[in-house]
């Protein structure tokens, strides 16, 4: 059987690449679980904001009867003044936290793979 060169059966690599995978894998996880996290307090913010919306709308369908619409929507707006910066905040802090993780994830990939590099060159 024929074999190219760089496919040949006896051909040996003097590299590990397992540790780099397993890293890679890990790190790969947790910014999948990242992700949905994030996007969990995405929709979440989303849906709050639809609830806000929708109260605002019969608030202010009822307030047409009655006659203070400018009061509803006023009340609306100082609602959203209040409640964006707060929905913001929590996404600002659940980016802070999930960046935090993956730099120590990171730090502790690269302590690994160099305490590795320093046992091989020791020995």
């Amino acid at each position: 059987m024929l074999y190219l060169p760089s496919l040949h059966p006896s051909a040996r690599f003097n590299f590990n690449l397992a540790p780099i995978f397993r890293a890679g894998a890990l790190i790969q996880d947790e910014s999948f679980a990242a992700s949905a996290k994030v996007t969990t307090h995405l929709t979440a913010s989303a849906a709050r904001r639809g609830l806000r919306c929708f109260e605002f709308l019969t608030r202010l369908g009822c307030s047409i009867d009655h006659g203070d619409a400018v009061e509803v929507l006023s009340d609306f707006v100082e609602t959203e003044l209040e409640e964006y910066p707060r929905e913001v905040a929590r996404l600002y802090e659940v980016g802070s936290r999930t960046l935090s993780h993956a730099a120590e994830l990171c730090r502790d990939v690269a302590a690994g793979q160099a305490r590795e590099a320093e046992a091989k060159t020791v020995v």
